[in-house]
């Protein structure tokens, strides 16, 4: 899939947290769950650069399933809880997408 995937994603997801979390302002939300996306900068690691056939998970170090604990140690600091969401959900479409 490609980086249009994740961030349509991110917008969905932001939508819904914004309908449940109403202390937060949706810009504020939308803002951080895309800029969850930097997570593909280690890309810039890998010769080439972005394979079609190649699977991100366990591949880029910022992908490994190493970096996991501190994703989800992540969600619970509140001020950027949904930066680490934004991740947990580019890292589930990586994956589905190792799937396919």
């Amino acid at each position: 899939m490609n980086i249009l995937t994740h961030i349509i994603s991110g917008i969905i997801l932001s939508l819904i947290i914004n309908q449940f979390d109403k202390k937060r302002n949706f810009k504020e939300i939308l803002i951080l769950i895309i800029s969850s996306n930097f997570i593909d900068l280690d890309h810039l690691l890998a010769n080439p650069i972005y394979d079609t056939y190649r699977c991100s998970i366990n591949f880029h170090p910022l992908h490994n399933l190493y970096m996991l604990p501190l994703y989800i140690m992540g969600i619970f600091w509140k001020k950027y809880c949904y930066f680490f969401v934004g991740i947990m959900l580019h890292l589930i479409i990586d994956w589905v997408d190792c799937l396919i």
